[in-house]
């Protein structure tokens, strides 16, 4: 959502142009975008204008509410649209890959999920999506490896995806589930006792992550996330182009795997 102070001064002047139609009862929303998508295209407004601005304002305050709700749904819009349209250029990469799934492996709906072990809010996440995949068949969750909160993020990345290298995609699943189920911050004591509570070899799992296999997955969400315009977690990203920045509850996750479900019926 772009904020009011964030608005150039000749965008605000082209969406207060548009106010001045609406309050003389000639439109109400198709002018004023109209205008004040070509304010910034246009000159700085002269002092006429201005007093003009000023007059209709105080006559009518609540027309600068208004104009605010109405440029920021065009924000919204253009921001879903291009959220969308790379959804779409990086389905492949997105949907497609050779990661790690929850859920069925093989289900019709497939669903994205970026994630930090040290984030809160990805561990707030773990039992929201157990429980919005617990009973159905139809959806498979990709997981993606983005470790942005330092370099113990990326070491327990690195530890989970050699896990998986060596062990398979169960034996990840249970250690990525381990990760985030733990109680305190990381570190590579913490790493260390995790590990070997699973029966794995620490130090042989730390070699194994630090090959160029791994580099190369943890690379490649690097740069899906920037395409996405991801920088955060947790982060959902759905086939049909929704990218939801944060924690999803499980009644939200259910609603969206049950809309692509539909749509997969529907085809």
């Amino acid at each position: 959502m772009r904020r009011r102070g964030v608005l150039t001064r000749a965008a605000f002047a082209g969406a207060l142009a548009g106010a001045l139609v609406m309050v003389a009862g000639q439109g109400v929303v198709m002018p004023l975008l109209a205008v004040a998508g070509q304010g910034a295209k246009q000159s700085e407004p002269g002092p006429e204008f201005a007093d003009q601005v000023r007059s209709v304002l105080l006559s009518n305050p609540e027309v600068v509410l208004e104009v605010f709700a109405l440029l920021e749904r065009q924000e919204k819009d253009k921001q879903t649209a291009g959220a969308r349209a790379a959804v779409e250029a990086e389905a492949e990469a997105l949907f497609q890959g050779a990661d790690a799934r929850k859920g069925n492996a093989s289900a019709p709906v497939v669903a994205v999920e970026f994630f930090d072990y040290q984030c809160g809010y990805c561990k707030g996440a773990l039992p929201e999506l157990a429980a919005a995949l617990s009973g159905r068949s139809d959806v498979a969750v990709v997981m993606k490896e983005f470790p942005i909160l330092g370099s113990t993020s990326e070491a327990a990345a690195r530890l989970a995806l050699a896990v998986r290298a060596e062990h398979g995609d169960a034996a990840y699943i249970g250690f990525h589930n381990a990760l985030l189920s733990h109680k305190g911050g990381l570190n590579e004591a913490a790493l260390s006792i995790l590990a070997g509570a699973a029966g794995y070899d620490y130090p042989a799992l730390v070699a194994r992550g630090r090959q160029d296999d791994i580099t190369s997955i943890i690379d490649g969400n690097r740069r899906l996330a920037q395409a996405l315009s991801i920088s955060g977690t947790p982060a959902f990203v759905f086939r049909d182009g929704e990218v939801v920045p944060g924690m999803m509850a499980a009644g939200r996750l259910t609603a969206a795997f049950d809309r692509l479900s539909a749509s997969v019926a529907a085809q």
